[in-house]
């Protein structure tokens, strides 16, 4: 990060400035936005979270629960009242049904997206977590940073790099070093240690039984659910599993048809896959290890049913295999 960044950043925080941080609630994008919130009232503005969904996943309320994260729903807010907007862990493409034609703030660490104005961009694909890139603004400003605020970071890092076992970057490590002394551990402990909903265990049992393994790959559709969490879940669990290098994990949820990959193979980029071979329909992309794809339901060629496992995976599976695409979705055979 540039010596300037925060300079460059300061003038939009204030003072007597009101900003909406919009985001779609995970672990890092709530502390990254906390942490921006943070920088707004040093600065003797006014900032609220504004989550565009309601949280679903057991372990991210029991976060927000624990360390007593402010949030408003961005359904309930009136846009013309903020005269700062901003973005954190995402970029307005992954918004496309809002029409704000320019944003002030956007802090991001998922590939650059176009098509949109922004005053201030600070979007790093290489490093692992937004609560890295969030907390080097936090050292700064020379921002006293609370247990609570430390806390969510750190766990912010450990999400998104998988507890350090993908995407992890120096800066991420950096950030992590420098904010773990100010954690609260127990909490922490008690955050990470959140038990995995009873109701789970079925999309379990159901992928269990469809899992087929080709070539290193394994496609599964668990079909309809309240979201994608447990896709995430399931993805996360296959991914160790051995014998397997690449995971597509989908669910209908949203409206959308979403899909979850995940890679433990040099070769092949989740990230790059996601985005070659399902952009064309919606909403791709991710890192090398993690991704997802999102796909409205009226999107989805029209001989694919939806509600017919054997038909999602078949066509996924399809995509992955076009020739003349990205040779890294294709099997692993070493």
């Amino acid at each position: 990060m540039p010596a300037n960044s925060y300079e460059t950043l300061k003038p939009l925080l204030g003072p007597d400035r009101r900003a909406m941080i919009l985001i779609r609630p995970d672990p890092d994008s709530l502390a990254g936005a906390w942490a921006l919130a943070h920088l707004f009232r040093k600065n003797r503005s006014k900032a609220d979270i504004a989550i565009y969904e309601q949280i679903k996943r057991i372990e991210n309320r029991h976060m927000v629960k624990l360390l007593r994260i402010p949030l408003v729903s961005f359904r309930d807010i009136r846009m013309e009242s903020y005269d700062r907007k901003c973005m954190v862990d995402a970029q307005p493409n992954q918004f496309p049904e809002l029409s704000i034609p320019q944003w002030d703030i956007v802090i991001d660490h998922h590939p650059p997206a176009s098509g949109y104005s922004c005053g201030f961009s600070d979007i790093k694909p290489d490093i692992g977590a937004a609560s890295s890139i969030i907390t080097e603004y936090l050292k700064a400003a020379e921002a006293r940073i609370s247990e609570r605020l430390a806390t969510a970071l750190c766990y912010g890092i450990i999400t998104d790099t998988d507890g350090f076992q993908r995407d992890m970057t120096g800066e991420d490590a950096k950030a992590f070093s420098f904010l773990f002394p100010r954690v609260n551990y127990r909490l922490l402990q008690m955050i990470e240690q959140t038990e995995i909903n009873l109701q789970q265990l079925d999309y379990f049992d159901l992928a269990l039984h469809r899992i087929k393994v080709k070539t290193r790959r394994a496609v599964i559709h668990i079909g309809p659910a309240d979201s994608a969490d447990i896709a995430v879940i399931l993805a996360d669990f296959f991914i160790r599993v051995s014998g397997i290098m690449f995971v597509a994990v989908s669910v209908i949820a949203n409206e959308k048809l979403i899909i979850i990959f995940r890679s433990r193979s040099m070769r092949k980029d989740a990230g790059k896959i996601a985005a070659t071979h399902f952009s064309d329909l919606g909403s791709a992309g991710g890192h090398h290890s993690a991704a997802r794809a999102e796909i409205p339901l009226d999107r989805v060629p029209a001989e694919v049913k939806l509600y017919d496992s054997d038909s999602v995976e078949k066509f996924i599976e399809k995509r992955l295999s076009r020739p003349g695409r990205s040779a890294s979705a294709d099997g692993d055979n070493k």
